[in-house]
């Protein structure tokens, strides 16, 4: 993780975070640098058809180029300024994208507490092994029925992660080419019911990431947040950068079109102090190489340990993902995919870090 300041603005920053890196950093093996061979695609002008054009000038009519998507540029520009330029850029091979098989594991669960990685194997067919690191604790469970696993979870978390499977095209094209990679998506109803405000307490923190579709932010905001009993702190963006620390894309003045950023929502518990967080307002974005797995996301606890008000002699704090891809230490994650991205086959295992 690295803080980015421009000597300009004092109170305001920007944070990289080295998504690799940090899982390796908290893992004893890492994960496989093809992962994060991420390279801007270059679209061939002559590539695309007279419809395609008339389409795109259709839906850009009586749009003016925003300023504000200029503006942003800028900041994000003077923030990659201050950013190294990676060494050793060399095309790295491709990778088999092993989390694309299906697989199909049992509801159940599991902890490590013992000090080490350790391996499990799984009962399907192909026998795969998944690495569960230390510290962890995973159920393979439907978040959609959240009020069967109170019982087992704590009464309150520190910190809370949710990456909710947003309903969006690119999965809905997924599915109808091969079922078993698209996810199941939730309705913003279906979300709303989330028992959050049953694990969370008055010092916790929620990070919640959302898509750029404005009619989910505005129910996020309007839904989802008062229906979880939270109050929301803090909005901002994650730029995805290419390996060799670019913009993988101008941001568009339209906001229907792909854009290279995703939003990330910060919130807390309704009756928190008022001022509770107001320090995660100096971050003013978030800044990082993505892997090519689809939506797997940067780890947030190295950034936002520091804002997490634990109680007196805690040394670590109690987290815990919803709709989880991975393992991560000090965290609970529970989804349908929560060993996904765990498969032994996507990392050195043994290597240095």
């Amino acid at each position: 993780m690295l803080n980015l300041q421009k000597n300009t603005d004092n109170t305001r920053h920007a944070v990289f975070l080295d998504h690799r890196k940090l899982i390796n950093e908290a893992y004893e093996f890492q994960l496989k640098s093809e992962l994060f061979n991420f390279h801007v695609k270059k679209a061939h002008p002559h590539l695309e058809n007279d419809d395609a054009k008339s389409r795109k000038r259709k839906r850009n009519a009586g749009k003016d180029p925003s300023s504000l998507s200029l503006e942003d540029l800028k900041v994000v520009n003077g923030y990659l300024e201050l950013l190294p330029k990676p060494l050793n850029q060399a095309e790295t091979p491709s990778i088999e994208r092993h989390w694309e098989e299906a697989y199909n594991l049992p509801q159940l669960h599991g902890a490590n507490e013992s000090g080490s990685v350790q391996r499990f194997q799984g009962k399907d067919k192909s026998c795969r092994v998944y690495l569960i690191p230390n510290r962890s604790r995973f159920y393979n469970h439907n978040v959609d029925n959240m009020p069967a696993l109170l019982h087992q979870l704590l009464p309150a978390y520190d910190l809370i992660v949710l990456d909710p499977p947003w309903r969006n095209r690119y999965i809905r094209r997924l599915k109808r080419a091969k079922q078993e990679l698209g996810y199941s998506m939730l309705s913003n109803d279906q979300l709303s019911h989330i028992p959050i405000s049953r694990l969370t307490h008055p010092r916790s923190l929620v990070a919640i990431w959302c898509t750029n579709s404005t009619l989910h932010q505005m129910a996020l905001e309007k839904q989802l947040l008062p229906s979880w009993h939270l109050r929301l702190l803090h909005k901002l963006r994650w730029y995805k950068l290419s390996t060799d620390h670019e913009l993988i894309g101008p941001p568009l003045a339209d906001p229907t079109q792909k854009q290279p950023y995703e939003m990330l929502y910060l919130a807390c518990r309704s009756d928190a102090p008022e001022d509770y967080g107001k320090d995660i307002l100096k971050t003013e974005l978030l800044l990082s190489v993505p892997s090519i797995v689809h939506s797997h996301k940067p780890p947030l606890l190295a950034w936002l340990r520091e804002y997490l008000q634990l109680e007196e002699n805690q040394a670590d704090p109690n987290c815990l993902e919803l709709f989880a891809r991975f393992l991560h230490p000090h965290f609970t994650s529970i989804g349908l995919e929560v060993l996904k991205l765990m498969d032994e086959r996507l990392y050195d295992v043994g290597q240095e870090n």
